[in-house]
């Protein structure tokens, strides 16, 4: 099982894309190496933050020969009502997964050049110091968030299957994904989705500033980057810091108040180089002018 949840919680998105990637590339090897027919289990999500996205383009961006012509998936209980709930949505949703299941098969995706696997080691390294650093490492950081997002109203609402938290007295570490990204959500702020990615383009980019073409490179001809992208830049198309700003206004303590602004600061930034990779979104445009 591919678990996309918990491993971006613990990582951010970026990070916990890559590995989980590059696993299914070593899960390949081996199992082609004793003769083992291998099924991969995604246990996706229906947010972004917890690996969900188009399917057509999810498994359209798995790595080479991860698929071949069989995968098994998680349908979460947030998005079974949209994709099963009538006939009609039950046979389109499987037309997508059959469909996108055999183009993978037949059309295989390209592997990434060892260029760009060095570079996105090196950017997910550094993204995942940027996103632990203020969500495990800031001694105030659960406090701004447990007040700055309905995540305590969350997990008295008892609409899951599960306990909110691993350990009732625990911190982000015990709090389960569902929780996490839904209270980010309601903010309008998404946080695990975008947390560490500035940190990343700007460290390559001021690092060499010939790695800004070949991050556009990378987009141009690497279905994983691309739909990783893309997904990021739909959830900023989504998003509007000014609610997150009045969240914080109506609920948080002002000695907290420079944390939601560093935040926001870092959001900022993070859209600034997003929109520097692949050149003029129309879609962007098109929500913000």
């Amino acid at each position: 099982m591919i678990g996309y949840s918990d491993s971006g919680k613990d990582a951010g998105r970026l990070s916990a894309a890559w590995q989980l990637y590059k696993a299914q590339e070593e899960l390949v090897k081996v199992a082609k190496e004793f003769g083992v027919k291998l099924t991969m289990f995604h246990g996706r999500g229906g947010t972004v933050g917890r690996g969900g996205g188009p399917t057509h383009l999810a498994i359209l961006s798995q790595p080479p020969d991860t698929i071949l012509g069989s995968l098994r998936v998680t349908v979460q209980g947030e998005v079974i009502e949209q994709s099963f709930g009538e006939e009609h949505l039950c046979f389109r949703t499987l037309q997508r997964f059959t469909a996108a299941t055999l183009e993978h098969g037949m059309n295989p995706p390209v592997a990434p050049k060892l260029e760009w696997r060095a570079l996105l080691d090196e950017m997910s390294v550094i993204a995942t110091k940027e996103y632990r650093s203020f969500v495990f490492q800031d001694p105030r950081f659960v406090e701004y968030f447990r007040l700055a997002t309905p995540e305590l109203e969350y997990g008295r609402m008892n609409i899951g299957s599960r306990p909110a938290k691993r350990k009732p007295s625990g911190g982000i570490e015990s709090l389960r994904a569902i929780p996490w990204i839904f209270a980010w959500t309601q903010t309008r702020f998404h946080l695990p989705v975008w947390l560490g990615f500035g940190a990343a383009f700007k460290h390559v980019i001021e690092k060499d500033i010939r790695n800004l073409q070949m991050l556009k490179d990378m987009y141009n001809g690497w279905p994983f980057f691309r739909v990783t992208l893309d997904l990021l830049e739909m959830v900023f198309a989504k998003g509007d810091p000014g609610i997150a700003a009045l969240y914080d206004k109506l609920l948080v303590s002002e000695d907290l108040w420079p944390l939601g602004e560093r935040l926001r600061s870092k959001y900022e930034e993070t859209k600034g180089f997003l929109l520097q990779l692949p050149g003029t979104r129309i879609f962007w445009k098109e929500i913000h002018t």
